[in-house]
């Protein structure tokens, strides 16, 4: 919805959805209403600063892809954080599509210690706005280490979870149970967004839009 093409990475290109944009204004709208102009650019900073963050946990898939011969068509920045479409199937090895799965994730673990570091070092010199955009930054890389390693479908913990789940119960089974995660996942996340968290609410909404599509496209548990 509302995809368009920003810049390439190599020859990979980039493209950002509609959803992507409205959770970024959703996320910073605090900082353009104050009508302060260290603030606003804190929220640019910060606004950046994240979508470097999705950028380059995608670019983790794709390296790490091509380590394994999988080549990337294209990175996706949407409501989700983002997507790395690969030009075919990845390797069967549990191996292979958990090392691709987990360089996302592993760059958001960098991130987060780089701008911890950095974090601490602004604080060290008197803090103010540049502690608050490099703490902020740093805890945002770590929610997004720990929200991309939940079981629930199209995040990396879940296809992980399916990669080692695949060689007991098929490749069917496997989607089958991690979508049903997702689905509970989505179910707490809902919960923890009452009464008034928005963003987490559109979070959890997309996982569960895509999570029972998983499950519907698999045949629920209805069939074997």
């Amino acid at each position: 919805m509302g995809q368009i093409e920003i810049f390439r990475v190599g020859r990979i290109p980039v493209r950002m959805d509609f959803f992507f944009v409205v959770i970024a204004l959703i996320w910073s709208w605090p900082y353009w209403r104050s009508g302060d102009m260290p603030m606003m650019s804190a929220g640019f900073v910060l606004v950046v600063g994240i979508f470097l963050s999705i950028l380059l946990h995608e670019l983790g898939h794709a390296w790490a892809g091509r380590w394994f011969g999988v080549g990337t068509t294209a990175i996706e920045l949407n409501g989700l954080g983002g997507l790395c479409y690969f030009d075919r199937s990845l390797p069967n090895s549990v191996f292979a599509r958990s090392v691709i799965s987990l360089a996302g994730p592993f760059a958001n673990l960098v991130l987060w210690q780089l701008f911890g570091f950095a974090a601490a070092a602004s604080g060290s010199a008197g803090g103010g706005l540049p502690y608050h955009v490099m703490s902020t930054l740093a805890f945002a890389n770590l929610l997004l280490l720990i929200f991309n390693l939940l079981p629930a479908f199209p995040l990396d913990g879940g296809r992980v979870l399916e990669a080692w789940l695949s060689p007991f119960l098929g490749g069917i089974w496997s989607s089958r149970v991690v979508a049903t995660l997702g689905l509970i996942v989505t179910a707490g996340i809902a919960y923890l967004a009452i009464p008034n968290q928005i963003f987490m609410m559109m979070m959890a909404l997309l996982l569960a839009i895509h999570n029972w599509q998983v499950l519907q496209s698999t045949g629920g548990f209805g069939r074997k």
